[in-house]
């Protein structure tokens, strides 16, 4: 029986995707609260082998921008290492946001911080590349002197850790591996604010800011070389979609993460559902 649930998507085709819930029962283990007799199963965290309705809209609506008639499309027949945009992905998951974007042939760098989930995010971008070396060889030293071959990386990556880390911006992967893509140019959010999160919210922000400070010097630095005008340089775009869990985040709750997002001096606009392909609010 294949394993790989065929999820269709109108410019690039059906993404699979792999997910093994079942391998994170514990059946002989019990909550603290829980009779031995109930036969109710304490449950580790499903957060990350699970598409949540966040990863939908996302990846139908960068799936419609990348489309033809989207205000991002761009002629296959002219996509290279020039048109193509650096994507960064943060609390990956089962990587359907990574998936669709290296699908439109974009550079990706998908993370997250659980090996297991890692080890389904890597096989799950393996599982849809066009051509089936591409994971492999954007991992080998030979795809670094060759920027011109579309390049998908998974990194590990603790927001805590490396937001903490003074020394992160010139020695952790995910920023040597931005660093020779040229910075990213977006960054997917794919549920990753909730109550579990909350008390790594200011390190993903601060994260947010090192990514936007290390775009800015590299465009900065090309268009010194160019002899240019740097106004024109932009951030990246960050895309945050996520469920509203009143069980486990209030109202309250989220107008704060939107003040601190205020308060680290970026701006949250919100996106209608009428631009969303099949999307919802």
């Amino acid at each position: 029986k294949d394993r790989f649930k065929p999820i269709p998507f109108d410019g690039c085709g059906s993404i699979l995707i792999h997910q093994q819930p079942e391998a994170l029962i514990e059946p002989n283990t019990y909550d603290e609260a829980d009779n031995e007799t109930s036969g109710r199963h304490r449950r580790k965290g499903r957060t990350g082998v699970s598409l949540w309705s966040a990863s939908y809209v996302i990846s139908y609506y960068i799936d419609a921008q990348w489309s033809k008639g989207g205000s991002w499309y761009c002629d296959e027949n002219v996509v290279n290492a020039e048109s193509s945009w650096t994507v960064l992905e943060l609390g990956a998951g089962l990587g359907l946001c990574s998936a669709v974007a290296a699908k439109h042939g974009m550079n990706v760098v998908s993370t997250d911080n659980d090996s297991a989930v890692l080890t389904l995010l890597k096989e799950n971008l393996q599982r849809n590349q066009i051509h089936d070396d591409s994971l492999e060889s954007a991992q080998s030293p030979s795809s670094e002197n060759n920027p011109s071959k579309q390049q998908v990386h998974v990194h590990s990556l603790d927001w805590v850790t490396v937001a903490n880390d003074p020394q992160a911006e010139s020695s952790h992967p995910v920023f040597l591996q931005l660093e020779s893509l040229g910075g990213a140019d977006l960054i997917l959010l794919s549920d990753v604010i909730f109550g579990a999160t909350q008390p790594a919210w200011n390190a993903l922000l601060t994260l947010l800011n090192k990514f936007r400070a290390q775009r800015r010097r590299i465009c900065l630095g090309q268009v010194n070389e160019d002899e240019g005008d740097p106004t024109g340089t932009d951030d990246p775009l960050v895309f945050l979609g996520y469920t509203q869990r009143r069980r486990d985040m209030s109202p309250q709750d989220e107008a704060r993460f939107f003040a601190m997002v205020q308060a680290a001096g970026m701006e949250a606009v919100l996106i209608p559902s009428t631009r969303i392909p099949n999307g919802e609010k």
